[in-house]
């Protein structure tokens, strides 16, 4: 019999209980320089990405989008002052 390869869920973002696999990059940052401070930072880290998790943006995601609030509603095409377009959404 041959062995049969689920491809369904290779697409699913890896989970440590409910937490995304990628929180766990902060807290070996702690665990490297054991600090109050870095376990402040390390835990707010998991906050932010436990709150992007329950909004079902992902980081990269969550990064395009606060770069786009940041470029406004108009972007200039050329040296012009006067000649604008619309920003698009790709």
């Amino acid at each position: 019999m041959a062995a049969q390869v689920l491809w369904r869920d290779t697409g699913i973002t890896p989970k440590i209980f409910i937490l995304d696999a990628r929180a766990v990059f902060p807290l070996g940052l702690w665990l490297f320089h054991w600090a109050t401070w870095t376990a402040a930072i390390a835990l707010a880290a998991i906050t932010i990405l436990y709150l992007m998790q329950r909004t079902g943006m992902s980081p990269m995601g969550c990064v395009r989008a606060m770069r786009v609030a940041f470029m406004g509603k108009r972007r200039e095409t050329r040296s012009h002052e006067q000649q604008w377009r619309r920003r698009c959404r790709w």
